[in-house]
């Protein structure tokens, strides 16, 4: 078992038969304070007028899947208030599960694929007493996954891991250490650094005419931040974006889905690396227009980013082990300073 640790959520999907319940369970055992939520308990919770999910997806067991979702997450979000770390399972295919990890308010949260070999799938499935696939079949479902399904998160290929091990790839995958949130005074340091960060991505997209910008606090000489760089990697078109994801997985970035903004697709770092974040725009798109915007406001008015310092500075001592709250609590101000924004030169 861990010692002590910060609560986390644990999304743990992938298709049935996967080992999802299995590996959930030994995953919160791990833990000194550990639960594990099955996210179908709230479908099976339905007596009457329960509508099942079916390849042909009608409307009203769309909006039955999103409430099972919402109420999992919400009961997710409670145990970890609580201060237990939780492995929440169930399955969740295709956009929905970028949106799945967005309900999910707790952070740190991991999202996990298991996705063994369909071969393996199928071998799972015929040993077990109770079936699951119904109208489903396995081919089915495994290509919501493997073929329709963004690469958020950790996707662990099980085929030949016991539980225990895949247990042990999830924790050694998913190590964070969470400090309080500090703001810094500026460092004349920051730009270096973004370049050094932002060779080996401009490399990686370099044929894909996309360029790496410098955005964020970081990029505004004088002002008071985070010391974590933030960067844009900028598309020419919305048909670059998937190719750009997987050029920046294969660095070790870890895709986190758009996190509740459309048209911005975020990343962690790759292991290792001084913590940073990314994001994948398209050039000219809201939420590239809303960096520059924000950025070039900042730096041509000294008053209002030494008030966003103040602001910062002041939810940091209300919020530092926040970070969620933190984040949208500058969001009013943010808001308020593109209100009052040009927009920038080229967009």
């Amino acid at each position: 078992m861990l010692g002590v640790v910060e609560p986390a959520v644990y999304l743990i999907t992938g298709p049935m038969a996967a080992g999802k319940t299995t590996v959930a369970r030994l995953l919160a055992a791990r833990f000194p304070r550990g639960v594990h939520l099955e996210g179908d308990l709230f479908r099976r919770s339905i007596v009457t007028g329960r509508e099942e999910v079916t390849p042909d997806l009608r409307p009203e067991a769309m909006a039955q899947l999103r409430l099972r979702y919402r109420l999992a997450a919400a009961a997710a979000d409670t145990y970890a208030e609580a201060r237990f770390t939780v492995a929440l399972e169930d399955v969740v295919a295709g956009p929905l599960l970028g949106e799945y990890r967005t309900m999910i308010r707790h952070r740190p949260c991991h999202v996990v694929v298991l996705l063994p070999s369909v071969e393996a799938v199928a071998r799972r499935e015929a040993g077990r007493r109770r079936k699951g696939y119904g109208d489903w079949s396995i081919a089915e479902l495994y290509d919501g996954f493997a073929g329709s399904t963004p690469r958020v998160g950790t996707w662990l290929d099980t085929t030949d891991l016991t539980p225990d091990e895949t247990v042990d790839e999830v924790l050694a995958r998913t190590a964070t250490t969470r400090s309080p949130i500090v703001i810094a005074d500026y460092d004349a340091g920051w730009p270096g650094l973004f370049e050094r960060l932002a060779a080996p991505v401009r490399a990686a997209v370099a044929d894909l005419r996309a360029r790496v910008d410098h955005v964020g606090s970081t990029s505004v000489p004088g002002l008071a931040a985070k010391p974590i760089i933030d960067m844009d990697v900028v598309v020419a078109s919305a048909g670059d974006v998937p190719e750009a994801i997987e050029r920046l997985r294969a660095l070790g970035y870890l895709y986190q889905g758009d996190k509740g903004i459309e048209g911005r697709e975020a990343f962690l770092w790759p292991p290792g690396a001084p913590e940073h974040h990314l994001y994948v725009v398209v050039d000219g798109s809201r939420p590239h227009a809303d960096h520059l915007r924000f950025r070039a406001h900042l730096r041509e008015h000294p008053e209002v980013a030494a008030a966003y310092a103040a602001c910062k500075r002041d939810l940091a001592a209300r919020h530092g082990a926040d970070r969620v709250a933190y984040t949208e609590a500058k969001t009013a101000f943010i808001a308020a300073a593109l209100r009052g924004a040009d927009p920038p030169e080229g967009v």
